[in-house]
Order: structure tokens, then C-alpha cells, then sequence
């Protein structure tokens, strides 16, 4: 006797409890792909069906770290539950508090957030939704809503720890964001209660002992750095900080004790407090602490004011740490201050190359060119490496570059440009040369990574390029240009199943564009008729009177044993869009398939009245007839 859809639904839920989320997302894919999961079909009218199976498909997904899978199975439970009264009270919240997780899973914090406020409106209690919902505003950085998250939650289990842990983190960014923006004394308020609250280290103490100076309370900003050094003592840049303050306070001696200590020597004269800040800063810099220096430059320009020396290392910190733009922004107020130095141009030419910002570059080279203070030298190689990425001819820009190796400018972006031209020339082996002559230099360049993977794309290296695809994204795996890239790849080499998988990525990574007749392609063809009809069906929710995305599902159904559900949905099509040739060339098809022979013959008999010239009717009779 078979198994009723409850009774298939236990069985998942109670593997799902063992674990075995393979057997679990077996029976609720199959049950989901039979229509089972619909609360309504355009081919048999209203019916209360079963929603909470794809709701439990998402958790299983969820489970074994499928994001992309959990999200899209999330949103059909959610888009079905939200047409049904009855669900809002219970079942909705819990759709889209499941949904918001595993977006803050997949790092689609905007997304999260929406989903959990959605399922905190419709059932305002839940302590865990509200956990969540401060998550996702901290890593959302909206530190602020997030602390007033955990305030609110904390009402209703004032000694619940993770909440409690929540809201001082929440509490000590949001501190860092009010010193940032110039309110000290906020700033001191929120370390201090943070810190006593055990949200203890390097980071509380050098931000409470800057919010202390800032306001002017040295002697307490003092024993703040001192306490900074103690989580650190072999950090020579955190012991500037107490030797400033000792020679702001007076106290020569202890200052000039401590720089002994870092075998330094304040002259006869003495030394300005401006000095001691630069100091701390470029310690910082010469350890590769870029964020702490980021942090002291930012106080230094508050305390002391801007000038070109001051920028320079505040866009060298935020260069360092990838933030393009914010660099920029401290190389033009360093222009603004020194029109004539031509560091600034070079940080500007860099920070643009680095980037990969070629038409920029291209402009701002021009610019550096005409105020006259670089190199003649140098602006031609950043000319000469920028033509090489756009639009030129990539045979009269070599000569400039292998001149370039000549006189001594060999370097990876050189490299880098030589493997461009190849690739423009369609030479990939010469290429593939000049890439992997980057990669011995530094083999984590980004450019010489995708070089890599289309020289090996076009000389047809296809084990090769798909090792290379794996690698690159394995390190820059949010880069959806590469991973579309990977999935045409895999498609083109016929790796259907690694192609839905990688498509499934980049739909879960927020990309707007509908891939579902794609992704249902690639499951149909790798034998995945579970998963291609349950998208299928998807589709034919939208398009009810789309005949192909009807086919392909009634395909799916009989390639998965369910050959009598594929003709029940080819007979209530009928009745709801009328009569086709196709549509009953395959009818008749299933008919043979399910032994009704005379049901079979009637059908393809049908056909040819209509169509008296249909092949295919003809010989399918022929075969019913047993000829």
C-alpha cells in the first residue's frame, strides 16, 4: 500500500532529525516535483496542498551549507503561505524567519534583514528572530539598529548571554562609528560600558584611550594606551601612544624612557605632539597594521588638521586594505594641499591600476601628465600598460612593452599587459607565458589568475582551465562575471550537473536576471528530473499556457516513474487551453507507456484526421498495432 504525502513527510522530517539530509531532501524533492507542495494549480484549480514542504526542503538545504538551494525553496514556501490567511499567524513567520537566516548565511544582509523585520511583524516575540535581526544589522553595518535590536530583546530575557554578547558588540561598533564622526564623548560612554561589560582588548582599549585624548582627559587616556600595550607588549607602534601622552602631560623623562626602550632618541629641543601622532602612524604602516593606522591618521587630521604628508599615509592605509575609493578621496585632498607633488598622481595611478580601472587611469594619467610633476618616464609605462587593456591595437602596443622589458621596467603589470596583447592576437600559448611569470612574482594576482584561465579556455586545455576556474574563485568567489564565465564553461563541456550548481551560486549571490529555464536545462540533461520539475513547475506557475515548459515537466514526471500524474496534467491542460497536436502526440505516448492501448490508438487516430501528414502520429499508431 502507498504511503500517504503526511506519512512521506514524516519520513523526511525524521531523517532530517538523524541527519541524513540526503534521504530527507530525496522524499521532499520528489514529493514537491508531483505537485504535491502547491496550494494551487492553474491545471486543477484551488487545492490545499502541502506548502510546508518546500519550508522543509530550505532547512535541509540549509543544513549541508546549500544557501543557494535553501533560498530559492525558502521563497517558493513563503510566495505560497503569503496567499493563505490561515498561515499568517503561525506558519508565515516561520518561513520567512528560515529565509532571513539563510540569507545572513549567504551574506545577503539587506536581504536578511527584510525577511526577519517581515517575520518579527507577523509574530513580534521571538527572542531568536530578534537575535538574529541584530546580526544581520551588525554585519550589515548598521550598528546602531543593531544594538536597539538587542535593547528591545533584552526587555524580555535581560540575562539571556547571547543577547547580552549581541548588544556590546553592537554597542562597541556603533562607539567606533560615533569617533569616526567626530562625537568623543558618546564614543568614551560606549567603550567604557563595553569594557566593563568584557568586551576587553587591543581594539577597546586604543579607541577609549582615543576617545580620552580627543576630549582632552590625557592622564585617562594614558592608562588606556598603557593597558592597550599589556594585551600586545611586542607591539613597538602601541608604545608611541603612552610616550605622547607622557610629553603632553610633561613628563620628558618618561617619554624619552620609553622611546630608549624602541632604541629611539628625543632631541635637545624636544619634539611636538604632531611628531609623536606621525609617528604612531607609520609604525603602524611599517608593520602592515594598516586598519590601526587608518584609525590614528583619521585622529591625527581631527587633532592636527590636514595636510599632504597627513593624506599621503592615510590613502597609503585604505590603498593597502582595498578600499579604492576611500584612497582616492585622501590623494585629492593631498593634490588640494600640494598641487605640485607628484605623490599624490602616483597614488592616484596606482590605486586605479590596482583596481583594474583602466578608462579612469587612462583620464587620470592625463591629468598627472599635464600638471608636469612626474616622471616623463613613468607616465609613459602607466600609458603604455593602460593601452594595453583597452581599446588598441594589441600588435602596436608590444613593441612599446618588450621595450620596455628592455630597459629594465619588468614587473608583474607589465607582464600582465604582455599576456593581454597575446590573448587580443589569439596567441594563448605565448600568453599563458607571460601570465605564469606573473604568478611567480606574487600568486595571488588576480589579473594573471583570469589571464590564466582564457589562455587555457583558448588552447582548449579544458582540465587545465577547469582547475584554474575552481582556484580563482575559491580565493574572489563573489566575482559573478567569472563565475557566469565558469557556468558557459561547464555547459560548453557538458558538465550539466556542475553547471546547475554553479548557476545556482550565482542566482544565490543576487544576480537579477531569471536563470530558471537555464538551470532547469542543466537538471533535465544531468538526469536530475527531480530538481528540473520542480522548477519546471515553477515556470508553468507563471506561464500556465506555455507549452514547451509544460512538456518539459510532463518529461520529468515520466522519466521519474510518475507517468500517470504527467498524462492527468496533460488532460487538465486541455480542458484549461484546448486541444494540441503536441500535446497529444505525448498523451498518446503515455497511454502506450501505461498499457491503454485502445485509449492510445484513439489519440494518434485523432491526430492524423487532423493531420494526415504526421510522421510521428503514424508510426506511434503502428507500434499500438503492433506493426
Amino acid at each position: 500500500m502507498a504511503k500517504s504525502v503526511n506519512a512521506l513527510i514524516n519520513e523526511a522530517i525524521e531523517a532530517g532529525k538523524k541527519r541524513d539530509y540526503k534521504t530527507s531532501i530525496l522524499i521532499l524533492e520528489k514529493l514537491a516535483a508531483e505537485g504535491l507542495a502547491e496550494v494551487s494549480s492553474p491545471f486543477y484549480g484551488e487545492k490545499k496542498g502541502n506548502p510546508e514542504i518546500y519550508l522543509y526542503l530550505s532547512r535541509a538545504w540549509a543544513a549541508v551549507n546549500n544557501y543557494g538551494r535553501s533560498i530559492a525553496y525558502g521563497k517558493a514556501y513563503v510566495k505560497r503561505c503569503s496567499s493563505d490567511p490561515a498561515a499568517n499567524s503561525t506558519s508565515l513567520p516561520m518561513g520567512f524567519f528560515f529565509l532571513g537566516r539563510s540569507y545572513l548565511a549567504a551574506g545577503q544582509y539587506d536581504k536578511a534583514v527584510y525577511c526577519l523585520e517581515k517575520s518579527l511583524k507577523l509574530n513580534p516575540h521571538p527572542l531568536e528572530t530578534r537575535a538574529m535581526l541584530g546580526s544581520a544589522y551588525l554585519k550589515w553595518k548598521k550598528p546602531r539598529l543593531a544594538r536597539e535590536t538587542f535593547e528591545e530583546a533584552l526587555k524580555f530575557a535581560p540575562s539571556d548571554a547571547r543577547l547580552n554578547a549581541g548588544y556590546l558588540n553592537s554597542l562597541f561598533v556603533e562607539g567606533v562609528y560615533e569617533l569616526r564622526g567626530g562625537n568623543a564623548d558618546m564614543a568614551r560612554q560606549m567603550f567604557s560600558f563595553a569594557i566593563k561589560n568584557g568586551i576587553d582588548g587591543v581594539a577597546p582599549r586604543l579607541y577609549l584611550a582615543h576617545a580620552l585624548k580627543m576630549e582632552g582627559y590625557l592622564p585617562e587616556a594614558l592608562g588606556q594606551y598603557e593597558a592597550a600595550c599589556e594585551f600586545e607588549p611586542d607591539d613597538p607602534a602601541l608604545k608611541w601612544y603612552p610616550a605622547m601622552i607622557k610629553m603632553q602631560l610633561g613628563d620628558a623623562a618618561g617619554a624619552a624612557e620609553d622611546f630608549a626602550k624602541l632604541g629611539i632618541e628625543i632631541p635637545d629641543d624636544g619634539v611636538s605632539d604632531r611628531f609623536f601622532a606621525m609617528g604612531v602612524i607609520k609604525k603602524h604602516m611599517e608593520r602592515g597594521d594598516y586598519s590601526r593606522a587608518a584609525v590614528a591618521a583619521r585622529i591625527f587630521i581631527k587633532s592636527f588638521g590636514s595636510d599632504a604628508e597627513i593624506r599621503l599615509l592615510a590613502a597609503e592605509a585604505q590603498r593597502s586594505m582595498g578600499n579604492t575609493n576611500t584612497a582616492l578621496g585622501h590623494y585629492k585632498c593631498a593634490l588640494e594641499h600640494e598641487p605640485e607633488n607628484p605623490y599624490p598622481h602616483y597614488g592616484i595611478m596606482l590605486s586605479l591600476q590596482e583596481a583594474y580601472r583602466w578608462e579612469e587611469l587612462s583620464a587620470a594619467i592625463l591629468r598627472a601628465e599635464a600638471a608636469g610633476s612626474c616622471d616623463a618616464d613613468d607616465i609613459y609605462y602607466y600609458k603604455i600598460i593602460t593601452a594595453a587593456h583597452i581599446d588598441n591595437p594589441p600588435e602596436e602596443v608590444l613593441p612599446h612593452l618588450q621595450a620596455l622589458i628592455q630597459n629594465g621596467r619588468a614587473d608583474s603589470a607589465i607582464f600582465n599587459a604582455m599576456g593581454c596583447c597575446y590573448i587580443k592576437l589569439n596567441m594563448p600559448d605565448l600568453a599563458l607565458n607571460w601570465y605564469e611569470r606573473t604568478l611567480s612574482i606574487n600568486e595571488k594576482d588576480e589579473e594573471a589568475k583570469i589571464g590564466i584561465i582564457a589562455s587555457y579556455e583558448n588552447l582548449q586545455l579544458n582540465k587545465e582551465a577547469d582547475e584554474a576556474y575552481e582556484a580563482y574563485l575559491k580565493e574572489w568567489g563573489k566575482n559573478i562575471y567569472i563565475r557566469r564565465d565558469y557556468v558557459l564553461f561547464l555547459e560548453k563541456c557538458e558538465r550539466w550537473e556542475d553547471a546547475g550548481n554553479h548557476l545556482e551560486i550565482l542566482m544565490s549571490q543576487g544576480e537579477k536576471v531569471n536563470f530558471d529555464p537555464e538551470l532547469a536545462l542543466f537538471r533535465r540533461r544531468a538526469g536530475q528530473y527531480q530538481k528540473a520539475a520542480i522548477l519546471y513547475r515553477k515556470m508553468l506557475r507563471a506561464k500556465p499556457e506555455e507549452r514547451l515548459l509544460l512538456h518539459n515537466l510532463v518529461f520529468c514526471l515520466d522519466k521519474m516513474g510518475q507517468t500517470k500524474i504527467a498524462l492527468d496534467l496533460l488532460k487538465a491542460a486541455e480542458k484549461m487551453f484546448g486541444i494540441k497536436n503536441d500535446s497529444l502526440l505525448i498523451k498518446g505516448i503515455l497511454q502506450m507507456r501505461l498499457k491503454k492501448k485502445e485509449d492510445a490508438i484513439k489519440t494518434f487516430q485523432y491526430i492524423l484526421e487532423k493531420e494526415p501528414k504526421n510522421k510521428h502520429a503514424a508510426e506511434f499508431l503502428e507500434k499500438a498495432y503492433g506493426k
